[in-house]
């Protein structure tokens, strides 16, 4: 089985491949705003640092957010376009889930933030019903004002996700400490969660779209100025 696997819903792009060996061959993204110009050349280079070929892929999965909306068009495009080009299965994923899969198995309650802008916050909880069992979730991913969802917090929860890089106002003390490299989706969450989706039998058509939840506040304000009520009398 040869699988790549990708989540660009956050600022640091995570990129991944599962070889023909089992091997799992993280990619380079640079971080940043640039990692969407440099998501497909990263790919390319993946694969022939590899020595796979394109063709070689059973599947292709992608993270479909919530997140930056940017990001998030790009890795989804990128996703569809080599699905279609390679003939793999298209391969969607739970990027909140992504990054809850970064807890340790020993924590049983998950809340993972992402930012949502305008001062608000998606939302995403997991549990696990005993310490080393799966992770389920326990809702929908939501919208939370930061002031809610920190009102929200118990005892004993991690907190994760890129979310938190937002907040200006410090984490309770009696949180589960969380390691740095656990807010973004790492290489073997990743593979485990497009592995568990390829065996499945889980396969996306060509309309898939990510998880954008709302519309951007540029397409709010762009809505704005065409509306007869906002044009000059």
């Amino acid at each position: 089985m040869r699988l790549l696997a990708l989540d660009t819903s956050t600022s640091r792009a995570s990129l991944v491949l599962l070889d023909g060996a089992g091997r799992i061959v993280p990619g380079l993204v640079d971080p940043g705003p640039r990692h969407g110009r440099l998501l497909v050349p990263s790919i390319r280079d993946l694969l022939r640092n590899a020595g796979c070929r394109p063709t070689d892929l059973d599947g292709v999965a992608v993270g479909l957010g919530p997140g930056s909306y940017t990001g998030l068009r790009i890795g989804v495009t990128a996703a569809k376009t080599l699905a279609y080009a390679t003939g793999a299965r298209l391969l969607p994923l739970d990027s909140m889930e992504l990054i809850a899969r970064n807890a340790p198995m020993e924590v049983e309650r998950i809340t993972v933030v992402a930012d949502a802008q305008r001062h608000d916050l998606y939302v995403a909880d997991f549990r696990r019903d005993r310490p080393g069992s799966a992770l389920v979730r326990s809702g929908p991913t939501r919208f939370e004002t930061r002031e809610g969802w920190l009102a929200s917090l118990r005892e004993g929860m991690l907190a994760l996700g890129p979310g938190l890089e937002r907040l200006t106002t410090p984490l309770p003390s009696f949180l589960a400490p969380a390691d740095p490299s656990w807010h973004q989706p790492r290489p073997e969450a990743l593979i485990a969660a497009a592995v568990e989706a390829f065996e499945s039998g889980v396969e996306a058509d060509w309309s898939l779209e990510p998880l954008y939840l709302r519309r951007s506040s540029a397409e709010d304000l762009w809505e704005q100025r065409k509306s007869p009520r906002s044009a000059p009398r």
